[in-house]
């Protein structure tokens, strides 16, 4: 009579550690990105207010 092996299913430790590092990794490059997008996004709506309080100003001299 041949005994069966009865294999445990999951995940092992090295295996959750290898994907717990390539998250790291792929938010350690991901946030500097999203900084700097948000930087520009808030450089280009102040650029806009200012142009828009210059055309204001000029509306409000030639009146």
């Amino acid at each position: 009579m041949k005994i069966k092996q009865m294999r445990a299913s999951g995940f092992t430790l090295v295996e959750i550690m290898i994907v717990v590092a390539i998250i790291g990794l792929l938010i350690a490059v991901a946030v500097p990105n999203f900084s700097k997008m948000r930087k520009d996004a808030q450089k280009t709506a102040c650029h806009a207010q200012l142009k828009q309080i210059d055309g204001s100003k000029e509306m409000w001299a030639t009146q």
